[in-house]
């Protein structure tokens, strides 16, 4: 009964502390209930609880793969295995450490296995850093400091050593509300280790701010569409870039110095592009538009700047959408405004290693169209957040059909708005970030997780110690 409740439990704190719109608090607690329980069952019911907490906890998400992303099942398949695998692992590694004594390996160690988990599948599917449990922290400014140190694999990390710690804690109280000292000191001693560490580095990284000495005055703007990509020489198409035209004129005339719009606003060539540019060029503002561009026989996902009287500078999504987006040819190329404005889209800001070359390059500010499903507006919007904190850059980022949303670099939503006729005007947004040491380092915290699985796992091959036996012999 004990292992059904912790089971049911887990899987309900998981359901609601990940997905598209996850409580922050809840992705704490859950592994809580699976680790304590495991320590007083067989591995295979530790294992089988695990497994079906973990499906519990992924029923909101198996049809978005499937509808709104389309992905194919061998790899919605996949993605479901790795989580399985990381969930029912991590459990076992945990039991196997904690059974033996060993609880600072158990805490400080075994919440790499997970990390691993993530970076593999950073590097294997198609898809980047998507898949984390480090988003669901996106709205916790403190937490997503630590993003600026170690990426999202270093809050992936806190996420299983705080529960295991915790969890390790309450194994030691016992029914009669005694406390086992021996056991509890460990456990106690790597929480505080991990919440001063942690806590001072997210201290120190918040009392930082943009420079407010060059704010700029940005404009968004998304209006509704019957669908991505309208040919600007049709009626359809002309009554959209007229609306256009009439909210970016009103923006300019309120101060804005860019505008962005969505992506894949419209459908042009190199006869109808004419008409794009002198509907939107501005003679005090740039102009950011996202569109697809036919041109020779191929056809690209762009971001058109159209400068003051200036020429049309043109960005090509470098990651596109498995699936649904095969048809387009990928650009390969940065485009960087001005020397301090870098352009991408959408999905793009799902690849850190993107952000961090355009922060080499010295931009400070991200100007991101973005398309989004509707439901995960929420979610791929944080995703861009997270990427600007991870190297210290704003986000200017307007979704077609997600969120208009600007962030600075250390994770406040400067304005945000549902798209949909909306429009947004921030008159101080920071123009100037600041390199973070992830910016600079990259991704070496997996590697340094790779040593800790190694360390986790000799010590749950290892017989524990005579001391460490006798000591669990008296306590049970």
């Amino acid at each position: 009964m004990m292992t059904i409740v912790a089971t049911l439990l887990s899987g309900l704190l998981w359901l609601g502390g990940s997905g598209l719109h996850p409580v922050a608090a809840l992705t704490w607690l859950a592994p809580i209930p699976l680790v304590l329980a495991s320590v007083r069952v067989r591995p295979r019911a530790a294992l089988c609880a695990s497994l079906l907490a973990w499906s519990i906890g992924q029923l909101g998400m198996v049809g978005y793969y499937l509808g709104t992303l389309r992905l194919p099942v061998p790899v919605v398949a996949g993605v479901v295995l790795l989580g399985l695998g990381l969930a029912g692992g991590t459990v076992l590694l945990a039991r196997a450490l904690l059974l033996r004594g060993r609880t600072v390996t158990a805490v400080l160690a075994v919440p790499s296995l997970w990390v691993l988990g993530e970076y593999a599948a950073s590097r294997l599917f198609p898809n980047g850093a998507w898949w984390s449990l480090a988003y669901t922290q996106a709205d916790v400014r403190p937490v997503i400091q630590v993003t600026a140190l170690t990426g999202v694999w270093g809050v992936t990390y806190l996420l299983l050593a705080v529960p295991i710690a915790l969890a390790a804690l309450l194994a030691n109280v016992r029914p009669t509300l005694t406390i086992q000292l021996e056991g509890l000191r460990p456990a106690l001693t790597c929480l505080l280790a991990l919440l001063l560490s942690a806590g001072g580095w997210c201290a120190w990284s918040l009392s930082r701010s943009p420079d407010p000495a060059e704010p700029l005055t940005v404009g968004l703007v998304a209006l509704h569409q019957p669908e991505d990509g309208l040919p600007i020489d049709e009626p359809t198409g002309r009554d959209l870039l007229t609306r256009y035209r009439s909210r970016v004129a009103g923006l300019v005339a309120r101060g804005a110095r860019i505008v962005v719009l969505p992506e894949k606003v419209f459908a042009v060539t190199d006869t109808t592009l004419p008409l794009l540019v002198d509907a939107l060029q501005q003679t005090d503002a740039q102009v950011v538009v996202g569109a697809v561009l036919r041109r020779a026989g191929t056809a690209s996902n762009v971001a058109l700047v159209l400068d003051p009287g200036g020429p049309v500078t043109t960005y090509e999504k470098q990651h596109l959408v498995p699936g649904l987006e095969d048809w387009l040819r990928a650009g390969d190329d940065d485009v960087l405004v001005d020397g301090r404005f870098g352009v991408a889209i959408c999905k793009d800001l799902d690849y850190p290693g993107l952000v961090r070359r355009y922060r080499a390059e010295s931009a400070s500010v991200l100007l991101v169209p973005a398309l989004d499903f509707t439901s995960d507006g929420w979610l791929h919007g944080r995703m861009a957040l997270v990427r600007g904190v991870e190297n210290g850059l704003t986000v200017v980022r307007a979704a077609a059909s997600g969120q208009l949303m600007v962030s600075d670099p250390s994770g406040r939503v400067v304005a945000e708005a549902t798209a949909g006729d909306a429009e947004l005007l921030v008159t101080a947004a920071p123009t100037t970030g600041w390199g973070t040491v992830y910016s600079r380092t990259g991704d070496w915290f997996p590697f340094l997780s790779l040593v800790l699985l190694v360390v986790s796992l000799s010590g749950a091959v290892r017989p524990a110690s005579a001391s460490r036996r006798r000591t669990r012999s008296a306590s049970g």
